[in-house]
């Protein structure tokens, strides 16, 4: 029998999550700090430390699961690379395993989140899913028979940085084409800049108080939602570019759900109605029937839920 308190830990560039999780899920202890990124690599570890001593005064933890952005090599421990952090090769799970006494086990952040939502949020009871959140960038995880696709060093599920457009926009990993690219809440904004001083015209301008330094996902989105019709062309496109790719993966994958996160959800129907279409005209007919597609449950809380999940998943295995 599960009997064991975890501790998930999401840390990120500009703010560290933990939440202790008893072993019938629920939250027993929970705070947020600002990352100390400038103190460094021993800064950082001071303040995860702290975190963990302040949760164990409720109930010591078996396990820690430790999300964070970037790629991973999640066998030895090591962050690859985290600019938000200034990381590069980084051994923090061997790092904080040593200090703190407690198994550590590493995970990207959207992969962390993908298992939070099935064991916390809005697949619970889903054994074949995949998560994709859009907002800055676009991110993703795949969960098959209850286990996440993790690939060679533990770094699949990268579907931001699927290529949709030969020679298209650069990405921020430095190709072409990439999802993120296209359609993420940065794209839509730089597109609606470009086309915005090209002369067209759209209530975005007015929005923005002719100033498109401020044009943002809220701006558009609230555009597109008062019926501007070059907002919801901007949207549209991108959101083409979003469903074809999950198309894509559903005819691969062929997930009973497929779950949605980030900020860019806000504008509802209008990125939910156009992704549901490109997948039913593009995935393999069969996979497309009875697919469900469902906004993320969890909201800010994704990624601390999700690395508890990860520490949970951990303790399940050894049981077995």
């Amino acid at each position: 029998m599960y009997e064991e308190t975890v501790l998930g830990i999401d840390l990120g560039g500009t703010k560290i999550a933990a939440a202790l999780i008893s072993p019938d899920l629920k939250i027993l202890w929970e705070d947020k700090v600002p990352t100390d990124a400038c103190s460094g690599v021993e800064g950082v570890l001071s303040q995860l430390l702290e975190l963990i001593k302040t949760a164990s005064a409720y109930a010591h933890p078996t396990a820690i699961g430790l999300g964070i952005p970037g790629p991973l090599d999640r066998k030895t421990g090591t962050v690859i690379n985290a600019p938000n952090l200034g990381w590069h090769h980084v051994p923090i799970g061997r790092l904080l395993e040593e200090a703190a006494g407690i198994p550590v086990l590493l995970e990207n952040d959207a992969n962390a989140a993908a298992l939070g939502e099935q064991v916390f949020g809005a697949g619970r009871g889903v054994s074949d899913l995949i998560f994709v959140t859009v907002s800055t960038g676009i991110g993703g995880g795949i969960i098959v028979n209850n286990r996440l696709v993790e690939g060679r060093n533990g770094g699949a599920g990268e579907i931001g940085h699927i290529k949709v457009v030969e020679d298209g926009p650069v990405c921020g990993c430095g190709q072409r084409g990439c999802l993120e690219a296209l359609a993420s809440g940065t794209a839509m904004a730089r597109t609606m800049v470009e086309r915005l001083s090209q002369g067209e015209e759209s209530l975005v301008r007015e929005l923005a108080a002719g100033d498109l330094c401020r044009v943002n996902m809220v701006i558009i989105g609230q555009a597109a939602q008062a019926g501007d019709p070059l907002a919801n062309e901007v949207i549209s496109d991108a959101m083409r570019y979003l469903g074809t790719t999950l198309a894509n993966l559903v005819s691969i994958f062929n997930p009973e759900l497929i779950i949605i996160g980030g900020g860019v959800t806000n504008i509802g129907p209008l990125l939910f109605q156009p992704i549901s279409r490109e997948i039913q005209r593009k995935a393999f007919p069969t996979f497309a029937d009875n697919l469900s597609i469902v906004p993320a449950a969890l909201g800010s809380r994704a990624g601390v839920l999700g690395a508890a999940a990860v520490a949970r998943q951990y303790l399940l295995d050894r049981q077995e």
